[in-house]
């Protein structure tokens, strides 16, 4: 046999095999693609209930909260809203940070100027929130190196 003719039946084995490991792979992929759309019902078994009665469903171990809360935005002019009134009781205080300040210093005083909460909010980390039970009246929100960004809060007693 000469070398051409060897070079030849090795090309063609190498192009069949080929050939076939490819009509091999798209037949397997037809079979996994014709089973994802054919639905098949799971099997079932004569007597067997999977459901449990209505008293036997397990319950909340830990009630749900139940209070509103106040979402209140800082943004590059300042406060949104400005201004708010709530009954008394405890109320989730949200504070979104979307001014563009590395770190925002909030500080939370009572009308007759005794601090109620401090706190800072780094860009990292934009948004604060903490439950508040505020006594009636009035507080003012503000940010520390920005003396007119602020937020007026009125508690009323009922």
């Amino acid at each position: 046999m000469s070398i051409k003719k060897n070079r030849f039946f090795q090309r063609t084995r190498v192009i069949v095999s080929t050939c076939i490991s490819t009509l091999v792979l798209l037949a397997a992929l037809a079979g996994v693609m014709a089973a994802r759309r054919s639905p098949i019902a799971p099997p079932v078994l004569p007597g067997v209930v999977k459901t449990r009665p209505p008293s036997t469903l397990p319950q909340r171990s830990r009630p749900i909260a139940n209070f509103e809360s106040e979402l209140i935005t800082i943004t590059s002019h300042g406060f949104e809203p400005q201004e708010l009134s709530r009954p008394n009781g405890p109320f989730l205080l949200m504070v979104d940070n979307r001014s563009g300040l590395n770190t925002t210093s909030l500080v939370l005083t009572r009308d007759t100027g005794a601090r109620t909460h401090e706190m800072r909010v780094p860009r990292e980390e934009p948004n604060w929130s903490d439950v508040v039970n505020l006594p009636p009246g009035r507080y003012v929100l503000s940010e520390s190196d920005h003396p007119l960004w602020t937020c007026r809060i009125t508690i009323t007693a009922q």
